[in-house]
């Protein structure tokens, strides 16, 4: 009998030691969100005695969730929900532990559910790999992997198709007199606005690049030859010039006119061709330039590079600095350039940064795999970009997660992904390697910055030159 009293009393005092779990700090989840998405709420805590714990979220509208399966303590949980109907939500959640201890409900996390983040979805038959153009009555222009150019309504209903013999890995690059296009049989096309060719200047080899626009709507693009090429508006070539490797990016334009292209070096080039300089990375640095370089107003060249560091270079060609990645990952997208000279870009590591005038280079956002994407920027200071991941996402300059979309499941192997771009009509357009283009909800019209978008304007001319 004493030692049942024993017993009694020892499982007694254990239980009322036993403590709570504690009550988590946040919940961690995009700030919009839609009736048709699903919304992921990211949890974490632990218990002080190191029990197995379970969430139960309240969704603010009316409906309280059941209690997830035990987890250990100190693991990551997620649980998505989909919203019924538009409004403004208060979400809380509370955790209890495998004795039946349960929190207080913690702080509210605050959702908005608008209509229509996503306005329409275009279908295509192969993957889109750059960003859209927008043509003079607002249509869009867009390419394919397999080779063909859409035009398609601003309300997501295609006008024309026109098809080529290979793969389109460039941006449709939107001229006063057509829309000129690269391919990777080594074709430049020039298509005018109903949809038909007007000429096709033939290279040979592989081309990604995609065209700047010059004056008197002069073309030029680089070449897996290693050189870079203008041709004029009737499609005849005007002069190349030789670099020391393949040109995998895009050309960009000055405000002078002044042509730069990343190579085994960084090019600039007259508009007759002539080399005004190149700057050729330290040795020890073992750099190469993938990505297409951004021009600030004072005509500073900012461009990323394989050794996982942007480069700063002067309109004279010297270097102002080079500003290494946490992590020294690839830099292989155009970099962005906000309000105030603030630089943003994605690296290999799938980390989005920022670089202010005389500080470091800082983490805005991590993702789950590369950014081959490049940023674009509204008047809010709002950024859009896509991750290999699969995601969409949206953000503000501090790092929050306005929202982000599902918009590729499949991984791919191509180290090109279509950059936003968004319009004046808060919109931001941006395609899917598996084949679709989205239309999604803007919060402002673009910044009016020195490079707000990857190839500079809607248009993606690539040139700043008046």
């Amino acid at each position: 009998m004493k030692l049942l009293i024993i017993g009694m009393l020892v499982f007694s005092v254990i239980y009322a030691i036993n403590r709570p779990p504690i009550v988590p700090d946040s919940i961690i989840a995009q700030l919009y969100g839609d009736t048709t998405c699903l919304i992921s709420f990211t949890i974490q805590t632990t218990d002080p005695d190191n029990e197995n714990i379970s969430y139960q979220f309240d969704w603010g509208d009316s409906t309280i969730s059941n209690w997830s399966d035990f987890i250990q303590s100190g693991y990551v949980y997620a649980e998505n929900y989909q919203y019924k109907k538009i409004g403004v939500f208060q979400c809380h959640v509370r955790v209890k532990d495998i004795t039946g201890n349960i929190t207080d409900w913690s702080k509210p996390f605050t959702l908005t559910i608008i209509p229509q983040l996503l306005k329409w979805q275009y279908k295509t038959s192969s993957g889109i790999y750059s960003g859209v153009g927008i043509g003079p009555q607002h249509e869009i222009y867009l390419t394919t992997e397999n080779g063909e150019l859409h035009c398609v309504n601003p309300d997501g209903t295609m006008r024309w198709q026109f098809s080529t013999s290979s793969s389109i890995y460039s941006a449709p690059m939107i001229g006063e007199k057509a829309i000129y296009m690269t391919t990777t049989d080594g074709n430049l096309y020039a298509v005018d606005y109903p949809g038909k060719k007007q000429w096709q200047y033939k290279i040979g080899n592989s081309i990604y690049s995609t065209p700047a626009l010059g004056k008197n709507e002069r073309v030029f693009f680089g070449c897996d030859d290693g050189n870079v090429y203008a041709v004029s508006s009737a499609g005849k070539l005007l002069w190349t010039y030789k670099t020391g490797d393949e040109i995998a990016g895009s050309p960009s334009i000055g405000g002078d006119g002044t042509i730069y292209v990343g190579s085994d070096a960084v090019y600039a080039l007259t508009q007759k061709g002539k080399e005004k300089w190149k700057f050729v990375p330290a040795e020890e640095d073992e750099a190469s330039y993938f990505a297409s370089p951004a021009i600030n107003d004072d005509e500073s060249v900012y461009i990323g590079g394989t050794d996982g560091a942007l480069y700063a270079i002067t309109k004279e060609g010297r270097l102002k600095y080079r500003a290494e990645t946490p992590d020294q990952d690839a830099v292989r997208a155009c970099a962005a350039i906000a309000k105030n000279d603030v630089i943003y870009f994605g690296a290999e590591n799938g980390t989005l940064y920022k670089k202010e005038l005389y500080g470091e280079i800082l983490p805005v956002f991590e993702t789950d795999y590369y950014i081959f994407s490049s940023p674009a920027i509204d008047t809010l200071g709002n950024i859009y970009f896509v991750s290999d991941d699969g995601f969409f996402y949206c953000i503000q300059s501090d790092g929050q997660l306005l929202y982000k979309w599902q918009i590729a499941q499949d991984s791919k192997e191509m180290m090109y992904s279509a950059s936003p771009v968004i319009t004046d009509n808060n919109e931001v357009y941006v395609g899917s390697w598996e084949g679709n283009l989205y239309a999604f909800k803007s919060f402002a019209p673009p910044v009016k910055s020195p490079w707000p978008l990857v190839r500079y304007n809607q248009q993606n001319t690539g040139s700043k030159q008046k």
